[in-house]
């Protein structure tokens, strides 16, 4: 199993990605959301996708760090010419040649909860799994996918950031895609569909294949 990190936000405002922001003396958020995936034991491999502005930043973070890391360059150097997350996710899978089973997470964020559980759920159904989490208010569902799913956790409805309530849960960017389901990405992309934040090509593939809900038993703190 591979692993894809999205860190390739554009800002021109701050010198600093909010992954490499410190946390405390010694960590930063992207170094507990390794430490996370690190404790997937079949994970061999991290890709840290982020653009020409930070990809020195990453690359001294990275000093040092295991093995398992790489940190990939999308070449774009302004907000105009991001790729988007969906963009990254196909860049790196042409870059490196990805035929494998696929955790992708945001790494603009910091997880409080057991990748390990929601790891051994995806083995269980054998399918795409999302993590989510119950709203807090219906503010957030202009900044996330809201979810509806059935007794089996099974999604039936999501949608990217709407404006009228569907569901009682949140979609977070933390997804396990199976080798199967990621060759889709060339049929979503060749569709014209959104290349920008990555609950569009999920929104995109549950009507088409079994997508199961992960709920989280944990925080999820946005760096946003």
């Amino acid at each position: 199993m591979k692993c894809i990190i999205l860190c390739a936000e554009h800002n021109d405002d701050v010198d600093e990605p909010k992954a490499l922001l410190a946390i405390d003396e010694n960590l930063c958020a992207l170094d507990v959301l390794i430490d996370q995936v690190e404790d997937i034991n079949s994970i061999d491999k991290i890709y840290v996708v982020t653009n020409g502005k930070y990809y020195d930043n990453f690359l001294n973070w990275s000093i040092n760090k295991s093995s398992k890391i790489k940190i990939i360059n999308d070449n774009t150097t302004s907000p105009e010419a991001k790729l988007g997350a969906i963009g990254d996710i196909k860049f790196t899978l042409n870059c490196e040649n990805i035929d494998d089973d696929l955790l992708i997470v945001a790494g603009d964020a910091l997880y409080d909860f057991d990748f390990i559980s929601m790891y051994e759920y995806y083995n269980k159904k054998q399918a795409p799994v999302v993590a989510v989490k119950a709203l807090q208010n219906m503010t957030e569902m202009r900044k996330y996918g809201i979810i509806r799913f059935d007794g089996d956790n099974k999604v039936i409805e999501m949608h990217e950031k709407v404006n009228e309530p569907i569901g009682s849960h949140m979609a977070l960017a933390l997804y396990f895609y199976p080798r199967e389901v990621i060759r889709m990405f060339d049929y979503y992309l060749s569709e014209g569909n959104k290349t920008t934040a990555p609950g569009y090509f999920l929104e995109y593939l549950y009507p088409n294949t079994d997508v199961y809900a992960y709920p989280i038993d944990g925080e999820y703190y946005s760096l946003k």
